[in-house]
């Protein structure tokens, strides 16, 4: 089969976008164009190449059927429901799991013995994606068929562009039809933050002095604390964090800035963690600020460090990656028993959304006022409903605490019922 790969490229000006290339290189062009829309929007450089990724994997599968897209297109003929099919299929598992679906050969000559072993071992081996992402990908791919056919089509005769451009109308809407539903309803098992217990359990493995830190190497151990210190203090999400710059530290105060640097120059990153939200400033406590100091006199010992700007930085100088962070809590995960196996920087965010509901309680903060704080702190929009999401955990302990008052608003009846 013919690769086709989702690449990930920087501009001179910092600006990332991707391509579709085959393997000798050379980009898809069509693909090309229709991503240029995606960039003229100014959308998100992760956003534009996860549709890349998705129509690598309509391009993988139509060159494993042996479909040319734009020679069936310019012979005015639209996909078959059997080749629409296939790529719905192949579009519930993760794209890696599919790199061996290639034919064997372009010979017509196939072992049948072989096809029962090699299917089951497939279906055995195979992943699925969540629901979320099997609909954004078929989404994309619909998308893009109605675009490329529109684009051929125009090159085309009168009545061989009216026949197609009906022949993909159609084909595309039965291809639509099989786009879950992405349920809204399913909360049990959804994302929760880390009880008081589990947070201690954290801060007491992940301290450079403690004796179960699964690090060995001291940079490394004050570096980590600092990550985890960070998230569980200010809720800001991973990308925030590696986003980090010296300048952001306020040098007077204990403070720091964070800041949206979409396609930063300065940033060597192929693949650069951004802040989603608004700019904001979050103040830190001594104990936090103490840490952050101790790990900044940490990082100037490395030379190479001190020539770029991000704070959270690898022990070779360069700015710490996205993928190093998660391999961070996967290690600690691993290390500590007890721990969820759910544990992401990303609950670190709801940790510190619930944490703040408590006090909030506690402090008798009234909810307007408390939702206002939280959208500031969180650099969310003033009007923001987004904490719902993160704060599951404090909101099932009330309700579960008001179903109870009604329940004892009913015992004494219920006591002379049975008497």
């Amino acid at each position: 089969m013919t690769k086709f790969l989702a690449q990930r490229i920087t501009f001179r000006n910092g600006e990332r976008h991707s391509l579709l290339q085959r393997v000798n290189g050379l980009p898809v062009h069509e693909v090309t164009l229709y991503l240029g829309k995606y960039r003229n929007k100014g959308r998100a450089a992760n956003t534009i190449h996860f549709v890349c990724s998705s129509l690598g994997l309509l391009y993988r599968e139509l060159d494993a059927a042996g479909v040319d897209l734009l020679e069936r297109l310019a012979a005015g003929q639209f996909l078959t429901a059997p080749e629409l099919d296939r790529i719905v299929t192949a579009a519930r598992y993760r794209s890696e799991d599919l790199e061996g679906e290639s034919t064997e050969s372009k010979t017509n000559v196939i072992d049948i013995r072989r096809i029962g072993i090699r299917r089951n071992q497939q279906q055995a081996e195979r992943q699925p994606v969540d629901a979320q992402t099997y609909a954004s990908r078929l989404r994309y791919i619909a998308d893009y068929l109605t675009y490329i056919s529109s684009y051929v089509a125009s090159t085309l005769p009168r009545d061989a562009r009216r026949d197609l451009e009906a022949d993909a109308a159609r084909a595309v809407t039965a291809f639509r039809e099989h786009i879950p539903e992405v349920s809204r309803r399913a909360k049990l098992g959804a994302r929760t933050g880390l009880s008081l217990e589990e947070q201690n359990q954290v801060l007491s493995a992940v301290h450079p002095a403690s004796p179960d830190n699964p690090w060995v190497r001291g940079f490394v151990r004050e570096r980590n604390w600092l990550v985890v210190v960070l998230l569980l203090a200010t809720g800001m999400r991973r990308g925030e964090l590696l986003g980090l710059q010296i300048g952001d530290i306020h040098t007077n105060q204990p403070k720091l800035n964070i800041l949206r640097r979409a396609d930063a120059k300065e940033d060597s990153r192929t693949i650069q963690p951004n802040t989603k939200t608004y700019d904001r400033t979050v103040e830190l406590s001594p104990s936090v600020m103490r840490a952050l100091q101790a790990y900044l006199r940490a990082r100037r010992s490395i030379k190479a460090a001190r020539a770029i700007p991000q704070v959270i930085v690898s022990e070779d100088g360069n700015a710490l990656s996205s993928q190093a962070v998660d391999k961070l809590f996967k290690e600690l995960r691993a290390a500590v028993p007890g721990l969820p196996v759910t544990l992401t920087s990303h609950v670190m965010r709801h940790t510190w959304n619930e944490r703040f509901s408590e006090q909030a309680e506690a402090m008798n903060l009234p909810e307007v006022a408390e939702q206002r704080a939280r959208n500031s702190q969180q650099g969310w929009s003033e009007t923001s409903n987004t904490a719902a999401v993160y704060t599951r955990r404090h909101t099932d302990k009330k309700g579960r605490e008001l179903a109870l008052k009604l329940q004892e608003q009913m015992d004494e009846k219920l006591r002379d019922d049975t008497e």
